[in-house]
């Protein structure tokens, strides 16, 4: 029996990063510059070419960042830190080229919220699906919403082998209550065809119970003969089950002690985040008890403020008012450091139930935690709910992109400034994710994926092989199924270690 399943279009632009070995030319320069005291005439003497050449090579390692120019009666050039870096290490320096890669077009199927991308998951309009459409039931739409956000869709677009994702663009829905999935169901062999491999979990006794109430029921007259149908060019033959899909999971090394167990450990990472962190650090709370307990979070974040650390405390919910927080914020913020307190220190109530922990160690080098924890008051759940440490610079380049998305929100809000540095942070982490080298992936590898807001699975969905930790919370603006959170989801032999201390994602 073909069973239909209402699906969701979107299409997403995004730029992509690749990089491209120095020229011999650009390398003696950095080298050249690196013997001191280099100016445009001493390297002309030195390299006897054109100053056009000599031009457009220090404008390369400029705008890669290895080299500044230093004032004085003639400029000259220095390495910076990063060029010092480059000199001094193995990696051969490279420079950065973005180019605008044809968007990705990905799928919403609208029962449970999965993504996929269009390839994976072959939809029809009604036109193509006139041989079907009279007889074929109906999966129900549970999910409303119009939108994806960039933390979902990040690990969807394709690349190659050394590229990354520099920017992704305004996402657009480009088709709804147009497109439909064809699912081959069997109710006797209790076997679906037709789902993408990650839906397959979620949507099965979906598709399974959707077929045997059409059974159970009157038939459905055929209205239209089958060879009355309009031919088109994409015109539904058959159900395709494809079970090749893109690979969403990310080979992780994962160690006992990247497991947070209970208050301590997580008291512990905060605690390193706030004193190591170099630039920016961001919690997500999922609830909020009162104002006394916000003020306690904010105050222990002022010596990093004081610092110069850019401080995100994102609070999913509170029985306050939001702009006491912000006006405590502000007050804080002020307190650690009177010129930028307030640019420092921010706060916004994000209607998410995630709770993580996001900071950057080095220039390319982010540290998270997601976790079932609460990390303040009566909320932060039992003493044994787990958090994962996570190094990975590809899921930490998802966390940054999750952390930016929790400043927009699901309507788009206005807060310039806060997403654009965590992109800039998955940039960055992106492109370091990119030049390393993975490693072998096998029956053997534990992988982890990162999972939000619709994606996040119920403790009865988690497959019994599978462990997850992270927290979200129902979203009726979504949807009867809507959800909002983040969740890491973590296969393979590391499972086990997550499993060891029991939590609920939800």
């Amino acid at each position: 029996m073909i069973v239909l399943l209402p699906v969701s279009r979107f299409r997403v632009p995004y730029d992509l990063a690749r990089g491209k070995p120095y020229s011999r030319l650009e390398h003696m320069v950095l080298n050249a510059i690196a013997d001191g005291g280099a100016t445009l005439r001493s390297l002309a003497e030195a390299f006897r070419v054109h100053d056009r050449l000599l031009v457009q090579a220090v404008v390369t390692l400029v705008n890669a960042g290895w080299v500044a120019v230093q004032g004085g009666p003639q400029a000259s050039f220095v390495l910076t830190g990063a060029g010092h870096e480059a000199v001094s290490g193995d990696r051969e320096p490279v420079s950065v080229i973005v180019e605008t890669a044809r968007p990705g077009i990905v799928v919403m199927e609208r029962h449970s919220g999965q993504i996929a991308r269009q390839s994976e998951a072959r939809s029809y309009r009604r036109d193509d699906l006139t041989e079907v459409w009279d007889t074929a039931p109906r999966i129900g739409t549970r999910i409303v919403r119009d939108s994806v956000d960039e933390a979902q869709v990040q690990k969807l677009l394709h690349r190659e082998t050394g590229e990354w994702v520099r920017r992704i663009g305004r996402i657009e829905e480009i088709s709804r209550d147009a497109h439909w999935l064809p699912l081959d169901v069997d109710i006797d062999a209790k076997q679906v065809l037709g789902l993408p491999p990650p839906w397959r979990h979620a949507l099965t006794a979906p598709a399974l119970a959707t077929a045997a109430a059409a059974v159970g029921g009157s038939p459905r007259t055929l209205v239209t003969p089958r060879g009355a149908a309009r031919p088109t060019r994409r015109r539904f033959l058959a159900v395709t089950d494809e079970d090749r899909v893109h690979r969403r999971g990310t080979t992780v090394l994962l160690a006992a002690d990247d497991v947070l167990r209970g208050e301590q450990a997580h008291a512990s990472a905060l605690a390193q985040a706030l004193q190591s962190a170099r630039t920016s650090v961001a919690l997500a709370i999922p609830r909020l008890d009162g104002p006394d307990v916000f003020e306690a979070l904010a105050a222990g974040c002022a010596d990093a403020v004081t610092r110069g650390v850019r401080v995100d405390l994102l609070v999913g919910s509170t029985d306050g008012d939001p702009a006491a927080l912000t006006a405590v914020a502000n007050r804080i913020g002020y307190g650690a450091d009177a010129r930028r307190g307030r640019e420092l220190l921010r706060t916004r109530v994000t209607g998410s139930g995630a709770s993580l922990l996001l900071w950057d160690k080095g220039p390319g080098q982010l540290v998270g935690v997601v976790t079932g924890h609460g990390w303040v008051g009566a909320t932060a759940g039992s003493p044994h709910a787990a958090g994962v440490r996570v190094l990975s610079p590809a899921l930490c380049a998802d966390l940054a992109r999750a952390v930016a998305s929790l400043w927009t929100g699901r309507s788009g809000d206005d807060f310039a400034g806060e997403p654009i540095r965590w992109r800039r942070h998955a940039d960055d982490v992106e492109e370091e994710a990119a030049r390393s080298l993975d490693a072998a992936v096998d029956g053997t590898a534990t992988t982890a994926e990162l999972l939000i807001d619709e994606e996040c699975l119920a403790v009865d969905d988690v497959p019994a092989a599978d462990a997850t930790v992270g927290l979200f919370v129902s979203d009726q603006a979504g949807g009867d199924a809507g959800r909002r959170g983040v969740q890491l989801i973590v296969r393979g032999p590391g499972a086990k270690l997550v499993r060891a201390a029991p939590d609920t994602p939800g």
